[in-house]
């Protein structure tokens, strides 16, 4: 027993994020805090993924850890809506396995209770603050990433609607390497649009990359290429479609293809 406890001395939660990289090339870590009351109330998270990122099972170890006092119904709610905005909502690779867990504990010793409003809603919002910081690590610290791409989908007519059509984007093999190149080839990124399944007007998708208006009514503007490729060339792009259809519209990020993903997955023992 002296030797079991020796070795569940705790040496600080930077320590467990470098103990779970896999492919990872940096520990992934996150906190926020708020007060009620006289409590103050602390949320962390640490995670580990790199490859195999895409919504419903993916290689991916999140944890989460808060002082927060409340019921596991309550805390499963807020968690569910949570990740419903984050970790859903991101994706490297598009590939899927069975290693997939999103864990939250809460040890009550703040006293701010989940059964009063205000520390619910605040609470809710610390933990959507450190998921998003987490999912986002996750993609700039992807397999060969060199661009993380934020994609938002409007005028869809519900968010499942842009959500899918944000998925089929991000997904598709052909877009994902013309990012890696900064390559604005909006005639892909359209064709991956059609490709989702989704009952589309092309005469009223438009799409921009940056601040380039590259297609409006389903055809090619007369955009500047240069500034186009420029933003792409950028550790961050935003790349916005209008479907105009309807007030649906959804966020999802994701990254570029590069040959630095291959290199790594080519020669991958497991």
């Amino acid at each position: 027993m002296p030797e079991l406890k020796d070795g569940t001395e705790a040496l600080g939660i930077a320590a467990f994020a470098q103990s779970i990289m896999t492919t990872d090339t940096r520990p992934k870590l996150a906190s926020a805090c708020f007060r009620v009351g006289k409590a103050e109330v602390r949320v962390s998270g640490v995670a580990k993924g790199s490859g195999m990122i895409h919504p419903q099972l993916a290689t991916m170890l999140v944890y989460l850890f808060s002082d927060v006092s409340g019921t596991p119904s309550q805390l499963k709610q807020i968690l569910c809506r949570v990740c419903d905005e984050t970790f859903n909502c991101i994706s490297v690779d598009g590939d899927t396995s069975t290693n997939d867990t999103v864990l939250l504990m809460a040890s009550g010793q703040s006293g701010a209770k989940l059964e009063h409003g205000r520390t619910r809603s605040r609470f809710e919002q610390s933990l959507f603050d450190v998921c998003r910081s987490l999912s986002e690590q996750i993609v700039g610290d992807g397999e060969g990433v060199q661009h993380v791409i934020h994609i938002l989908v409007e005028h869809a007519r519900s968010r499942e609607e842009g959500l899918r059509i944000a998925r089929a984007i991000a997904k598709s093999a052909l877009v994902k390497t013309a990012w890696a190149g900064a390559d604005p080839n909006w005639g892909r990124i359209l064709a991956a649009i059609g490709a989702s399944g989704v009952r589309i007007e092309p005469g009223k998708i438009s799409i921009l990359i940056g601040d380039q208006l590259v297609c409006r009514g389903g055809v090619r503007c007369n955009f500047n290429e240069a500034k186009a490729h420029r933003a792409l060339a950028q550790p961050h792009c935003r790349v916005q479609v209008g479907l105009g259809r309807g007030s649906g519209s959804a966020e999802f990020l994701t990254s570029d293809l590069t040959a630095a993903y291959v290199r790594i997955n080519a020669d991958y023992a497991t």
